[in-house]
């Protein structure tokens, strides 16, 4: 294990819940809005609702970058010079996905108290209702009151919506096309290629995205005035959508939200030449 280094006082940990969306990207928005940072990425590959069992039932004991060593080889390689004490920062990517099997709206609270800390357990930040989120935008108006079913299986069986024996509507909602498909055609098609991300359109989603967190957190579609915790985001979602009888999210990526926990209020206000 190398020893960790002035420079590696400051490294970061981002850890993604798929191999495939996720860090395309942040690799766009690093090169494109952040500018490069001292970064290493690792992936899962699951939901959220696993990483956390795999934690609780070892009571805590085992570390994330434990967990993500044990995880793949290709984890294994990137992390081998690496212990929890090489990182300063710990954030975690991954999405609500309400249709999952595990999916607890009970665990996603556990989480978020757990998670709550990068510089401990680490911080997560969820997209609603997955990280396809950040594309599904066509212009800031409409995106205000954007919203998606979240609790919708491909089946019967996997639909886990509580109102699903009363629903009158249940046929046609199984047959409605998957999140990804709507977030692919209900948008401004430039979005659909990754390519096509350049500091402009970050501004442009970020501006969005930020302005979407406010609006679910304090009522008011504008630049927000404080930083929120993402438990505080969850339970605005919960309350204004989830929680109803056809429950939905407010679409939401966690991509933005980060960018305005890291430059803060007003270093993102100036970044975004507001």
């Amino acid at each position: 294990m190398q020893e960790v280094s002035m420079s590696n006082k400051e490294l970061q940990l981002f850890v993604y819940e798929g191999n495939s969306a996720e860090p395309k990207y942040v690799d766009k928005l690093e090169k494109n809005f952040l500018g490069e940072r001292i970064a290493i990425k690792c992936v899962y590959d699951a939901e959220i609702y696993q990483l956390y069992r795999q934690m609780k039932d070892d009571d805590f004991a085992i570390d994330i970058v434990s967990i993500l060593k044990e995880r793949s080889h290709q984890n294994a390689e990137i992390l081998k010079d690496y212990n929890r004490d090489s990182f300063a920062y710990i954030y975690l990517f991954f999405d609500y996905d309400g249709h999952s099997t595990m999916a607890d709206d009970s665990k996603i609270r556990e989480m978020l108290q757990f998670f709550d800390n990068e510089t401990e357990n680490g911080m997560l930040y969820i997209s609603y209702p997955m990280v396809e989120a950040i594309r599904h935008y066509k212009e800031l108006d409409s995106f205000q009151n954007s919203t998606a079913k979240c609790k919708r299986g491909k089946s019967l069986d996997a639909i886990k919506c509580p109102y699903k024996e009363e629903c009158d509507t249940l046929d046609e909602c199984l047959k409605e096309p998957h999140y990804k498909s709507v977030s692919a055609s209900d948008n401004n098609p430039q979005l659909n290629n990754i390519n096509h991300y350049n500091e402009e359109v970050w501004k442009t989603l970020i501006k969005a995205h930020v302005f979407k967190m406010n609006y679910l957190v304090n009522d008011s579609y504008s630049m927000p005035k404080n930083i929120e915790a993402q438990s505080t985001i969850f339970e605005k979602q919960y309350t204004k959508y989830i929680n109803h009888k056809c429950p939905k999210v407010a679409v939401l990526s966690a991509f933005p939200i980060y960018v305005l926990d890291y430059y803060g209020v007003e270093g993102l206000t100036k970044k975004l030449d507001m």
